[in-house]
């Protein structure tokens, strides 16, 4: 049907707003929110006229509560890549090996070289949602006198394979293991760190329920 005020006219809309609920982080996990009801100063009521309302209107589909599923994940975009060093257990002896690392997302993965980032799987990756460092920082001098080193702690269940190493310790029914992760530079050190604890801020904010939590 065409519009009487012609083709590129705009209609106005018929929809009042009537009520609303504000969402924040303390609405992660619920399901069921008061639906509020629109308040007005005078100023506001005399302009809106007869379109104002003192009350959700009767039988509105929106009256009293509203029901929804919500689910929170990280959208994180911060990324970096960069050569590390890494400290690894090689037949009960500690060896530093120089890895290509990339931060992705709340992972990092690791290759030899950069090239193989397109073409191999990662050797190896740390799951961010697994760490149960209170923050990164740099390494304890007194247990690694390597510079410009960061620690990370992660934990995950233990497998069968499982055997205690230089960097893992297995307890009950958890293995932690505790990674050692070298810049080249003091300012590099920074920037990955900067970067690490922003993204686990991230985590524990907006998605605790995909983070390791102490039983």
């Amino acid at each position: 049907m065409a519009s009487p005020g012609g083709p590129n006219s705009v209609r106005t809309s018929n929809f009042l707003l009537v009520g609303s609920h504000k969402l924040t982080l303390a609405s992660i996990g619920q399901n069921k929110f008061h639906l509020d009801k629109i308040k007005y100063d005078r100023r506001d009521r005399e302009l809106l006229s007869d379109l104002f309302h003192t009350k959700v209107p009767f039988l509105c589909p929106l009256e009293g509560n509203v029901y929804l599923k919500m689910q929170c994940e990280v959208g994180s975009k911060l990324e970096e890549r960069g050569f590390l060093t890494l400290f690894e257990d090689v037949s009960g002896f500690g060896s530093w090996h120089r890895r290509w690392c990339v931060l992705s997302g709340y992972c990092i993965s690791y290759w030899t070289y950069p090239d193989d980032e397109k073409r191999k799987n990662p050797i190896g990756r740390l799951n961010l949602c697994h760490c149960t460092s209170q923050r990164v920082d740099p390494v304890n001098r007194e247990f690694c006198a390597r510079p410009n080193t960061l620690e990370l702690i992660t934990v995950r269940p233990q497998r069968a394979e499982d055997r205690e190493t230089l960097v893992s310790q297995c307890t009950d029914t958890m293995c932690v293991t505790k990674n050692w992760l070298s810049a080249d530079t003091k300012d590099e050190r920074s920037l990955w760190m900067s970067k690490l604890n922003q993204i686990l801020v991230d985590l524990r904010v907006w998605q605790p329920d995909a983070c390791y939590r102490p039983q």
